[in-house]
């Protein structure tokens, strides 16, 4: 059964968030996944003073360095991972947003050392007990009241997911009910359920459906 937040819990991260604490922080002292911890926040503070806080955090902290890229758009690096390169990178970017004109083009070399990349291909996937789920959600099934599950590639923004992800059976939940309604087709049916947790008791019959991966929102989780 999924977690859930005390209230002290919510005012303690509220206000270590204020203070300048960064997500991937909090979501290690309160043992609760960082888009759980984000989801919160968002809730209580609203979306844009998240963003607001969350930008102003950013910059706080010291050991991190800020270039801009010929997009006009800053990129950030850590202070750890400063050498030579990394300063002639800031330097000669700097140089040239400052005399370039707006059509110009200049390559942003990828910072890659220290990253295992084999490791990134399911990084998006959370268990599905480690994200707090709203208490109602909603879900579309067809007209005999059966489950329509989908194969993640049929959900353009995971296509960048593994090919081996993308063949996986999935369920798309909503937790807000108009936004469904829109997606709903004349074949299909909205229905409610009532508590979130039902996909956490029947995970093993979704299981056996061949149903492996849950859409909410902005999350992948996995069964």
């Amino acid at each position: 059964m999924a977690k859930r937040l005390t209230e002290l819990q919510k005012k303690d991260i509220i206000k270590s968030f204020v203070n300048g604490m960064e997500i991937k922080e909090i979501s290690k002292k309160y043992n609760y996944s960082s888009q759980t911890i984000s989801k919160q926040i968002k809730n209580i503070l609203g979306e844009d003073e998240f963003k607001n806080l969350k930008l102003i955090n950013s910059r706080r902290n010291k050991d991190k360095k800020y270039i801009i890229d010929s997009n006009f758009k800053e990129i950030e690096v850590s202070s750890k991972d400063k050498n030579s390169e990394v300063e002639d990178l800031a330097q000669t970017q700097q140089k040239s947003n400052e005399n370039s004109n707006p059509n110009s083009f200049f390559e942003v070399i990828p910072l890659i050392e220290g990253v295992d990349l084999s490791n990134q291909k399911d990084i998006t996937s959370i268990p599905i007990s480690d994200i707090e789920l709203p208490e109602v959600v909603y879900i579309l099934v067809d007209k005999k009241i059966e489950l329509e599950p989908k194969k993640l590639k049929d959900f353009p923004e995971w296509s960048f997911m593994p090919e081996e992800d993308l063949e996986r059976m999935t369920l798309k939940i909503y937790s807000d009910q108009k936004n469904a309604k829109r997606t709903c087709s004349k074949d299909q049916k909205l229905i409610k359920i009532p508590d979130s947790n039902v996909f956490s008791i029947a995970s093993k019959h979704l299981k056996a459906k061949g149903i492996s991966r849950i859409i909410f929102e902005d999350a992948l989780l996995s069964i």
